[in-house]
Formats: structure tokens, C-alpha cells, sequence
């Protein structure tokens, strides 16, 4: 039920799904002055959202710099959260986009930076396999010893990600702060709700979806298909922070 709720908000806040349900609607209307009006919606449309220039400024503010642990070393665990991992209609595992989050554990873990390593994710949907165990898989592979993992399948959710890592780190009577471990687009929100459960975390951003960059005459001006499909990541954490603020007020 909820990767289902999941999709349908991803699918509504995605601005190419704006174009396409605007171009429908030129299509089948009638009118001469709503298809002039909603023909320059669109334009107007794939002209910001199609933007690099645009787009790169407001994710490089979005995203936080890198970390650099350089206090208390060695933290007790860092918490890597799921994500990094998708699986064909065999069941066979493969590193995706996000994979950046296993290896900056890994080297997290093999620089002493952090004594433990806790993985934190579960399945997209019924009957597939499980983030935290490909992971967990792919780390004793690395020849990290399996006592130092400490594996939590069962989150679908930021949410329940913080929620059963913080009752693991209860058990297991381990001493803050942990090191939380996910994409930089992703940290403002991550960061938030861990804290919220109660758990003191040090964010440790990877996997830039932009870095700072060289901008061109075009970048400025001739939009691109590629850039209108990059947004729906970013809007989803900026509506996620948006939504927790104002539940977390209410």
C-alpha cells in the first residue's frame, strides 16, 4: 500500500507528466483560445523546468556540502539506508545510481571511521528481494566481517528506516552519535526524521545527483529533455521536508 501511494505522488509531482497532460489536453479541447493558453503554459513549462542552469543552482543549495569525519573517530555505526540496489525479474541484484552509499560505507568502515555498519532497507513491492540483504551480501564479499553488519530488511520508508534502526540501536545499548549514510538530495529529509525517532546522527552525504560546475551559453538558455526528467527526485524530497514540517507543527 504504501510504494503504491509512493508511485501516485512521484507521478503527480513529476513536471513531465504536467507537459504530457497539458499537450492531451491542446489535443482534444476545442477552443482556439485554450489551446493558445495552454500551448504557452507549455512552453513556459519546458523552458524553467528544462533549464540546467536553473535546475543545478536550486539542487546544489538543496544538497549539503560533504562531511568530513575528523571528530571521535571511530563512531560507533554508520547507518546506511537502502536504495543503492535494483533487481531484474529474476531476482538477480544490481547496483544502481544510487550505489554510492554502499561504497562510501565501505570505505567509511575499512578507513576506521566507523566501527559497525548498519543497513537499513527493505523491498519496493511484494515478492522482491531485499535492499539491506544484497548489501549485506556484497559487504562480506568486501571481507567485512559479518559480526560488524547489522541488517534491517524490513523499512519501505524514511520513516520506518528510522524508526526500526532506532529500536536495533536500543538493543543493542550503542553509543551516539551514528553516522547516517544517503544520498546529499536526500539528507534535509533523512536528517529530520532520524532526529525525530531520536537518534543523534552526523549526516554523511553521497551520491551528488549535480556538483558544483562550468555553465555554457546554452545551459542558460536551450532547455533539455533530460533536465525536465531530473526533477521529480529533487520535488519529492523538497515537498517530503515541506509535508514533515508541517505535520511535525500541526
Amino acid at each position: 500500500m504504501f510504494t503504491l501511494i509512493s508511485k501516485i505522488t512521484y507521478f503527480f509531482i513529476a513536471p513531465e507528466n504536467w507537459i504530457i497532460a497539458l499537450l492531451i489536453w491542446i489535443f482534444l479541447s476545442r477552443s482556439k483560445i485554450a489551446r493558445k493558453r495552454l500551448t504557452i503554459i507549455v512552453i513556459l513549462l519546458v523552458l524553467f523546468f528544462g533549464n540546467s542552469f536553473i535546475y543545478s543552482s536550486l539542487v546544489n543549495a538543496w544538497q549539503p556540502r560533504p562531511a568530513d569525519l575528523v571528530n571521535r573517530v571511530p563512531y560507533e555505526a554508520g547507518i546506511v539506508l537502502g536504495g543503492s540496489s535494483s533487481f531484474d525479474k529474476y531476482g538477480r541484484g544490481y547496483f544502481n545510481m544510487s550505489s554510492d552509499r554502499f561504497i562510501e560505507t565501505c570505505i567509511l568502515y575499512k578507513t576506521k571511521k566507523i566501527k559497525r555498519i548498519i543497513i537499513s532497507g527493505g523491498s519496493n513491492g511484494p515478492n522482491q528481494p531485499k535492499d539491506a540483504d544484497f548489501q549485506y551480501k556484497k559487504m562480506i564479499e568486501m571481507g567485512i566481517p559479518p559480526n560488524d553488519i547489522i541488517v534491517e530488511n524490513a523499512s519501505r520508508s524514511t520513516f520506518e528506516n528510522a524508526t526500526f534502526t532506532k529500536t536495533i540501536i536500543d538493543s543493542l545499548r550503542l553509543q551516539p552519535p551514528f553516522v547516517l549514510i544517503t544520498s546529499a538530495m536526500h539528507i534535509p529529509r533523512a536528517e529530520r526524521v532520524f532526529k525525530k525517532a531520536g537518534l543523534a546522527v552526523i549526516s554523511y552525504p553521497c551520491n551528488y545527483y549535480v556538483i558544483p560546475g562550468e555553465f555554457y551559453f546554452f545551459d542558460y538558455f536551450i532547455p533539455k529533455v533530460g533536465t525536465i526528467l531530473s526533477w521529480s527526485t529533487y520535488l519529492k524530497e523538497v515537498v517530503g521536508v515541506v509535508g514533515y514540517s508541517v505535520f511535525n507543527k500541526a
